[in-house]
């Protein structure tokens, strides 16, 4: 695997760590309170869930190109 490619799979990973915090970050501010950290836990987990196979998808396509 060259550069190109490793840099690549890096900023796909890199881009769901920070979706995934930012929605955590903004469902805990949202709501709140006690809750905050619960609500921002499930809707930094669904985030993940939900972005997880775009994002192998990406890595993946970015490390078997030619």
């Amino acid at each position: 695997m060259n550069t190109a490619k490793e840099v690549g799979a890096c900023l796909g990973l890199a881009l769901l760590a920070l979706c995934v915090l930012t929605v955590g970050i903004v469902a805990g501010c949202t709501v709140g309170g006690l809750l905050s950290v619960p609500v921002g836990a499930v809707a930094a987990a669904a985030t993940f869930q939900l972005l997880r196979g775009v994002t192998g998808r990406v890595v993946a396509a970015a490390v078997e190109s030619p």
